[in-house]
């Protein structure tokens, strides 16, 4: 609790009134004997503390009302070492208390006969008007504490709205703006004094801000642009009604900058998916050569079309572009054009107004390509792109504009456009099903990625990679792979690419008991396929010998009718299955 030293102005105030009432000095101390109030009279020199031998100090020590008639019959008195510096005649001193707390006393003391003879005379009823005396310094103590604290909570609040990364504003019932913290100033450079008294009408333009003074109708998350001839602020505004008892006393608008909101999504949709080209397995010439050519050209802005089979890692290419440019503190952003429903996508791409459609947002929301403003849109699977919007898309391209569903207004954005796709779109331009326009301004820079079964070299490689990477997510210990179940993974021709190879490694761990992976531990279909590769292989050896052998026997008895009859007696058939044979490998041309 504060002390009476926090309101000694208010003491010594209160002291001078008493003492200017009943005519006599007025004395006060704190519960640590200092001089809080003091009219200076009774003493001959400057008193700077109470010493706890003084009548006053006993009363703080003991919190006992004392009255002295005079300085021959008070103990205190007569032991003072100043009393012939004194002119106490009488006195009467009441204690401070507060809830059992001693904050110190007052003492009223008489220096003239005439105001001994009164103290005395009517000591009973200055007893009591000096404990109101008492009461009315503690009131002026805890409404000093109150002020403090509502200071101190004040000062807190604005440090706090100043500390949020946005703009907040406070109006009174009739939309008066009462408080802005500092980051609206800067969002909207003006200074307080500038925006406090106006109406809040006046700085936000949107019909959600007289049903909020009106009718408290509270809003959120709406579309606003605050423009001014210094400023245009693209920006998310919310507000909320300050209600007490049932009655709508003000309001509180917040006001968060587009920028900021892509930055939030950046960090929930880009960070802990990021990608590097070391990341990306692949040490084959193909691989070598595309990491290369995709790490020269991400530094550029132009747009960039991937193309090859699925599963062969497209959005990994697309997300390690996005990691070596320029663009990568800012959102990358995946659509797969094939996965959204065709009602869906032009509004989920380039957003949508309020009341577009039922069902929408209230206050509209924005698309994909203002969320990923600064950054990079991936469209996949863009062979699956409705005919109707793509002269849309183009626009975007072009202009490097969008307009949102339901709206009339053109909104900037500035972002790069890596498409990819799994189908023939040069194809699909020939037959109409692709806009020939469109497909030139995605196709600036092509990259395609080949299928694993034309890399084997990556195969081992990705093996090892996956065998991490399942070990860790399932907990297992897996050392590696047989002779056996590598061979077979090596021989396999994998349609589904780097995706059906994952699947075969997460399935084979999951089954496999032992250390290492077995060709039991693979899944049925790979173990058939193998087994068909391995008799195909079979064969062919087999006949590769029995073809060396023909030559080799001919070589040894030549090449005449009577030589040709010998050496099929020599291979153990007949003369025309010799002829038959030398014609299916080719050798009667020898």
């Amino acid at each position: 609790m504060a002390g009476l030293l926090d309101i000694r102005d208010a003491v010594q105030q209160i002291s001078e009134a008493i003492a200017s009432v009943l005519d006599i000095d007025v004395i006060i101390s704190d519960a640590d004997y200092q001089l809080v109030g003091d009219t200076k009279k009774h003493y001959k020199f400057d008193v700077k503390e109470i010493k706890d031998f003084y009548v006053i100090g006993n009363v703080i020590k003991t919190g006992i009302t004392q009255v002295v008639r005079g300085k021959a019959e008070s103990e205190q008195c007569s032991s003072c070492k100043i009393q012939e510096n004194c002119n106490l005649l009488a006195m009467i001193c009441v204690p401070i208390n507060y809830l059992g707390t001693r904050l110190g006393a007052i003492g009223l003391i008489a220096i003239t006969e005439l105001s001994r003879t009164s103290l005395l005379e009517n000591q009973k009823n200055l007893i009591e008007f000096t404990e109101r005396m008492s009461e009315l310094i503690v009131s002026k103590l805890l409404e000093k504490e109150a002020t403090t604290k509502l200071t101190v909570a004040r000062n807190q609040l604005i440090s706090i709205m100043d500390s949020i990364d946005e703009g907040i504003t406070a109006t009174d019932e009739s939309g008066r703006i009462v408080y802005v913290n500092s980051v609206l100033e800067e969002i909207l450079r003006a200074s307080r004094e500038t925006l406090i008294g106006k109406n809040i009408a006046e700085v936000f333009a949107t019909p959600d801000i007289p049903a909020l003074v009106e009718n408290g109708t509270e809003f959120n998350n709406v579309e606003l642009r605050v423009s001014n001839p210094d400023i245009e602020v693209h920006s998310l505004i919310s507000g909320k009604p300050v209600v007490l008892e049932d009655k709508n006393v003000g309001s509180i608008i917040v006001l968060k900058k587009m920028e900021d909101v892509y930055k939030v999504i950046n960090n929930l949709t880009n960070t802990s998916l990021s990608t590097s080209f070391e990341q990306i397995v692949g040490d084959s010439p193909a691989m070598v050569q595309i990491k290369e050519t995709a790490l020269r050209v991400a530094a550029g802005d132009s747009s960039i079309l991937i193309t090859g089979e699925s599963g062969t890692g497209k959005e990994l290419f697309a997300r390690a572009i996005h990691h070596s440019s320029p663009r990568s503190i800012s959102p990358f952003i995946a659509i797969n054009c094939a996965a959204m429903p065709e009602s869906l996508i032009e509004s989920e791409l380039f957003g949508y107004e309020d009341g577009t459609f039922t069902g929408a947002t209230r206050g509209g929301r924005p698309g994909k390509f203002q969320l990923a403003h600064g950054g990079t849109v991936f469209l996949d699977e863009i062979g699956d792109m409705p005919l109707h919007l793509q002269p849309k898309l183009l626009r975007v391209l072009q202009e490097k504009t969008v307009e949102k569903l339901g709206g009339h207004k053109s909104i900037a954005v500035d972002v790069r456009l890596i498409a990819a796709t799994n189908k023939d779109l040069e194809g699909m331009v020939d037959r109409g099903e692709f806009r020939e326009d469109l497909y030139y301004r995605i196709n600036v820079i092509p990259l395609h990625i080949p299928p694993l079964r034309n890399r084997p070299s990556d195969v081992r490689l990705l093996m090892s990679s996956l065998l991490k990477q399942y070990n860790s997510k399932l907990n297992k210990k897996i050392k590696g792979f047989t002779a056996d179940a590598e061979r077979v993974l090596l021989a396999y021709r994998w349609k589904g690419n780097v995706r059906e190879l994952a699947n075969v490694v997460e399935y084979a761990i999951n089954m496999e008991p032992s250390a290492y992976i077995t060709t039991n531990s693979l899944p049925f279909k790979i173990r058939e396929k193998s087994n068909d590769v391995a008799h195909s292989e079979s064969v062919a050896t087999i006949r590769l010998a029995e073809k060396e052998l023909i030559r080799n026997v001919l070589s040894d008895f030549g090449s005449s009718v009577s030589a040709k009859r010998r050496a099929a007696e020599a291979l153990g058939i007949s003369l025309s299955t010799l002829y038959r044979k030398l014609k299916e490998m080719e050798l009667d041309r020898a």
